[in-house]
């Protein structure tokens, strides 16, 4: 018969671990501090000599991201961004507009010089303002 103490010490123990585990997988998925910094991926990349310009869709990465990503596109929509592909590339403006007809995607025009993203490709964005509160009236 196993001590009645051990089986307590034991539970305990499992207790504790699931909730480190759970902890963990939160921060690794949460999203980035900066309430106005998105992580997004392009769901679509085209290129133009005439004029000379990238234009990138995109939609947020993570699905719990959508609703801040779209409240952010559609209060900076026309605002100088800053986007990131990666941790060691460097920031690069760009301008960020809101696609009426697309909920939740964005459009971005970048320099046609610029190092774009790829179709697929995530890069985190960063909006000049974070999203104001929608006010209920």
């Amino acid at each position: 018969m196993i001590p009645r103490h051990s089986i307590r010490f034991a539970v305990a123990l499992a207790f504790l671990a699931a909730a480190a585990a759970i902890t963990a997988h939160s921060q690794s998925s949460a999203p980035t501090a900066d309430a106005n910094v998105v992580v997004c991926r392009v769901l679509e990349a085209h290129a133009s000599d005439q004029p000379a310009v990238i234009a990138l869709v995109f939609h947020q990465r993570d699905r719990q991201d959508g609703p801040r990503l779209g409240d952010l596109i559609q209060q900076n929509s026309g605002a100088q961004v800053e986007i990131q592909i990666g941790d060691a590339s460097a920031r690069q403006t760009a301008r960020v507009f809101r696609l009426k007809s697309c909920f939740g995607r964005g459009l971005l025009l970048l320099p046609a010089d610029a190092t774009a993203p790829k179709d697929g490709q995530t890069f985190t964005v960063k909006f000049p303002a974070a999203a104001k509160p929608v006010s209920s009236q």
